[in-house]
Formats: structure tokens, C-alpha cells, sequence
């Protein structure tokens, strides 16, 4: 897969400029393709427009040569954001005691997706969520998709 081969050319050559790969995503809409990075800084998981300007001229450079993708495509370079995807392990405990939906590949308890809390990674590697209802323990391979949840950090004033 062409995200694939991206974030693996991209994963080191980032993290040597100081920054973390948090996603990449190759969107089509009517034949125009968009190439989105999101990233951020590994010393304070921040990112602003000076950021983005010059991992674009970075990735830019790095993707000229690499050539993954034969048609033309717009480059959009990114932080997370308030819903910041948690994409990696690490994330579940980075991001403890912060409210996350995440949606598991198939049901638990009657039902795919949980809000909660973020409460770490337990000591087997399954990640920790406090819902409503009930103490879950998750694998990390079970999970489809993951996120801050925007809407709890916006009531509560959590900028991430």
C-alpha cells in the first residue's frame, strides 16, 4: 500500500528532523489526489504553521526522490490537532488521563465504539480505558481506529 511505503520512507527521516509521524493518508476526490501528513514535535508534541512549513519542504524533498505516488497530488502537512488519531502504542500512555473514543475491529460488550479514559498501558501491553460502565482492557491489535475525543477536551478546556 502506498501509505505504507510513505510512512516507512518518512518515519526516521522525520523523527532525525525532530519530529514524530503521527499519520499518513492518501485521499482521492474526484481524480485530485491530497497527501496528508500529520506530525508533530517529539520534544513537546506541538506543531504550528512554522512546523508545518518546514517538514512540507522536507517531505516535499523526500518524496521527489522516493516518487511513491506516478500522478500529481497536493501535499497537506498537519499537526494532530484536538482530535489527535493515537496511532501508535505509545500514544495510550503519552495521552493517559485524557478522554479517547476509540472503535474496536469487532464487538465487545454488544457494541464497537467506547468513550472514556485513557489510564495507561497495563503491564501484558493492553491498554487501560475507564468508561461509564465499565474498567475495559484492550489490545492494541484489536483497535480500529482511535482519537482524542475533541469534544470532551473543548468542554474542558484540554488543549492538546
Amino acid at each position: 500500500m502506498v501509505e505504507e511505503q510513505i510512512r516507512d520512507s518518512l518515519l526516521l527521516r522525520l523523527k532525525k528532523l525532530g519530529y514524530h509521524l503521527i499519520r499518513v493518508k492518501l485521499i482521492t476526490v474526484n481524480t485530485k489526489k491530497t497527501l496528508q501528513i500529520m506530525a508533530e514535535r517529539i520534544k513537546d508534541k506541538k506543531m504550528d504553521i512554522e512546523d508545518c512549513a518546514f517538514l512540507s519542504k522536507h517531505i516535499s524533498t523526500f518524496l521527489e526522490i522516493d516518487d511513491p505516488i506516478s500522478s500529481s497530488y497536493l501535499l497537506e502537512v498537519s499537526s494532530g490537532g484536538l482530535a489527535r488519531p493515537l496511532t501508535i502504542i505509545d500514544d495510550y500512555e503519552t495521552f493517559k488521563y485524557n478522554k479517547a473514543k476509540i472503535v474496536l475491529k469487532e464487538k465487545f460488550l454488544g457494541k464497537r465504539t467506547y468513550k472514556g479514559f485513557l489510564k495507561g498501558i497495563d503491564k501484558n501491553g493492553k491498554i487501560l480505558l475507564e468508561t461509564d460502565k465499565h474498567k475495559i482492557k484492550i489490545n492494541f491489535l484489536e483497535i480500529e481506529k482511535a482519537n482524542i475525543d475533541p469534544n470532551w477536551a473543548m468542554e474542558n478546556n484540554q488543549f492538546i
